[in-house]
């Protein structure tokens, strides 16, 4: 066969990438004496019919027979010899049966355990990563771990785990990751898992003193309001951030960072949005703390639903906010109160107008990080009022900025919007709290379903 036709057969069944591996292999053995004297075959006008047998290892056939057979019809066609892999294994080998004309069956021969012998030594190994920098290392939807696999050519298999291994791993306990694939993969694969490793590292240095900065922004209960402290929120919702769908298997870092009553309250993801929330109120403060800043985005009046710089006066500094209620001074306008709901908190406050101004539009690029829910499984009727939110309090650690785990399980409807319903887990002490259960445990209040936690 020309070269050229040969390269117009192997090209379509997987150009560079074919020609890189076993293909290439064969492709070279094929042509390069035709590109010499244009002579690979013998003389096979003497020729007998006859078989041999190459004896496989298992993991090398599917590498032997090639993408949809490729590497097989390969040898097929430029041999002229019919190729068969036995079915049944022996002694971790397959048969593969070479049937044809001797000095052709004596070529396809050579073909097949030169590609045999090609194929790298497949090791297995396996590492250990913290276990908080699992869900880094997998990513959204398994892409990163795709993306490593994809990359390097090794085999990436995270350990599993239940739902209760979830909750009570430590997130310092170490998960085990098994590769597969040549040395040099594995090695590539764990270089790139590794820096994946570093990464959440960082961020999670980054995380903690963004904890201790919100650690100043001091509040007491959310004071609700006549429409249940959701009107706001839902106005703001199309650019809230979200939690996992219902039906999932896996748990979530949280903080709670306002709390309504024991069954209403909102939360906020623990991730890089902590971190840009925390740069974000930075460089509010600083730019509204400045009088000129402030003369720029002066407001007249407001009206309920606009999004809006506010100061919050347990601590001085400035948060996007959305205006609940507007209540006008006719003497002194710097004077009128204003109601606002802050979008990234979920607490509310009156205030003073002359604490209210135009937000940047810049500053609108952040999702609304105060995630409003209930709690699952729980009668909101029947929680005891204080004395119930006084122990909700204590037992997420809300507005401490001290993590729990949380899970979506459903969702309910609250006024006119739909609400997730959360299980929260206390996973801080030596055994770990749920804290519906502990709820119904002190008699603060009754479940929906029966006397479980679970749906």
């Amino acid at each position: 066969m020309d070269p050229s036709r040969l390269k117009n057969f192997i090209l379509p069944l997987g150009g560079a990438l074919l020609l890189s591996g076993v293909a290439g292999t064969i492709y070279y053995y094929l042509t390069k004496k035709d590109e010499e004297d244009d002579r690979i075959l013998p003389d096979t006008r003497n020729s007998q019919w006859t078989s041999a047998e190459v004896h496989v290892p298992t993991e090398c056939v599917g590498l032997v027979i090639g993408r949809q057979g490729a590497n097989i019809k390969l040898i097929q066609e430029r041999t002229s010899t019919k190729i068969n892999f036995a079915d049944e294994e022996v002694n971790g080998h397959r048969i593969c049966l070479i049937r044809g004309l001797e000095e052709n069956v004596t070529i396809a021969q050579k073909l097949v355990i030169k590609a045999v012998s090609d194929q790298p030594v497949i090791e297995s190994s396996e590492m250990f990563v913290p276990q908080y920098a699992v869900g880094r290392i997998i990513g959204r939807n398994g892409e990163n771990i795709r993306s490593v696999s994809r990359i390097t050519g090794a085999k990436v298999d995270v350990e599993r785990e239940d739902e209760q291994a979830q909750l009570t791993r430590n997130q310092e306990d170490l998960r085990r990751i098994v590769l597969k694939g040549s040395k040099e993969q594995i090695d590539a694969a764990k270089s790139l898992l590794l820096e994946k490793v570093a990464e959440e590292e960082e961020m999670r240095q980054q995380i903690q003193a963004s904890a201790v900065n919100m650690s100043m922004r001091a509040r007491g209960r959310q004071a609700p309001l006549e429409n249940g402290g959701s009107e706001a929120s839902m106005n703001g919702s199309m650019h809230q951030e979200s939690l996992s769908m219902p039906g999932s298997d896996r748990f979530i870092e949280a903080y709670v960072s306002a709390v309504d009553s024991a069954a209403h309250f909102w939360l906020q993801v623990v991730g890089p949005r902590s971190i840009q929330l925390d740069k974000l109120v930075t460089q509010m403060t600083e730019y509204y703390e400045d009088e000129d800043n402030r003369e720029l985005h002066e407001l007249e009046k407001v009206k309920t639903g606009d999004i809006v710089a506010a100061k919050f006066p347990h601590d001085d500094s400035w948060y996007r906010g959305q205006v609940c209620s507007y209540e006008p001074n006719e003497d002194d306008s710097s004077q009128s109160l204003v109601t606002v709901y802050y979008v990234d908190f979920g607490d509310t406050e009156t205030i003073k107008m002359d604490c209210v101004f135009e937000l940047r539009t810049d500053y609108l690029k952040l999702n609304f990080q105060a995630i409003e829910c209930f709690l699952a499984n729980i009668k909101p009727e029947s929680v005891k009022g204080d004395e119930a939110a006084d122990a909700f309090e204590e037992l997420t650690y809300a507005a401490q900025w001290k993590v729990v785990m949380v899970k979506v399980v459903g969702y309910q409807q609250g006024g006119d919007k739909t609400m997730p319903c959360v299980r929260i887990i206390d996973t801080n002490g030596p055994a770990d709290i749920d804290v519906a259960e502990e709820l119904v445990k002190r008699g603060l209040a009754e479940w929906t379903n029966g006397g479980s936690s679970t749906p």
